[in-house]
């Protein structure tokens, strides 16, 4: 607990915003620190509250918005931990697709190309980083029920990301974003996502087994940490023959 054993009080953060939000900040700015691992638990609300001189009941406030983002966890009679992210998590939060009128299952995931590359406009942007600059380019391709469903095209910040391989990547033990937060110490905690109508490229209809210009959806996804600062960037291109986007809104 004394990593956690700063100056007393919590800094202003966004003027007017509630202090319970302002504690909030606090405590992920902790754990994006990496003062506390995924899986570890945290100090007990009375110590954390008196160490930011809040009450208990602000202090809980904050600690409950982040256990509804599935940043923390409360365990029965043991406390309260970083959650880490698995595969339950990724249906919960981050796998969308399933068959028609169906339910979640995880997919089977195939890396079928990884390399360094140059950030285009576009990936610079969603991003943030400068043109030209040095990315993994990865390509997944995901099926369910052995049936290619969705092609992934990711692309990752190459220092950021530095020391990544294509062994580490195509062996790791859990999913993409358990090797981000256990490897590099970086933990998306949220994304955003824009959908939209497409024609199969020929590439994509390959991978897929359809045929070139058959009708996908194309999701665009960026990664946030827990600074709020870019961590992925993802095109999806999805064969909704027998499939659709599923998202449960809480």
């Amino acid at each position: 607990m004394n990593a956690w054993r700063r100056a007393a009080g919590v800094s202003p953060g966004v003027a007017g915003a509630p202090l319970y939000r302002n504690v909030q900040r606090a405590l992920m700015e902790r754990l994006a620190a990496g003062e506390l691992r995924p899986g570890q638990v945290i100090p007990s609300e009375r110590d954390l509250a008196q160490e930011f001189g809040v009450s208990i009941g602000t202090l809980r406030k904050a600690i409950d918005g982040l256990v509804e983002r599935r940043i923390l966890i409360r365990q029965q009679g043991k406390g309260t931990f970083v959650a880490t992210h698995d595969r339950e998590r990724l249906l919960f939060n981050f796998f969308h697709i399933v068959p028609h009128g169906g339910t979640k299952t995880y997919p089977l995931v195939e890396c079928v190309a990884f390399r360094r590359a140059s950030a285009d406009g576009e990936t610079a942007s969603r991003l943030g980083l400068a043109p030209g600059a040095a990315v993994f380019a990865i390509r997944n391709r995901l099926s369910l029920d052995s049936v290619p469903v969705l092609i992934d095209d990711i692309r990752i910040d190459a220092e950021r990301f530095n020391g990544l391989t294509a062994s580490q990547w195509k062996g790791r033990p859990s999913t993409i974003y358990n090797l981000y937060q256990e490897t590099f110490g970086i933990t998306v905690v949220r994304t955003e996502e824009r959908l939209r109508a497409e024609a199969a490229s020929a590439e994509h209809a390959a991978l897929l087994g359809i045929r070139t210009g058959a009708p996908v959806l194309t999701i665009r996804r960026t990664a946030f940490d827990m600074r709020d600062e870019p961590v992925e960037w993802r095109v999806s291109t999805v064969d909704t023959t027998a499939h659709e986007y599923f998202a449960e809104l809480l």
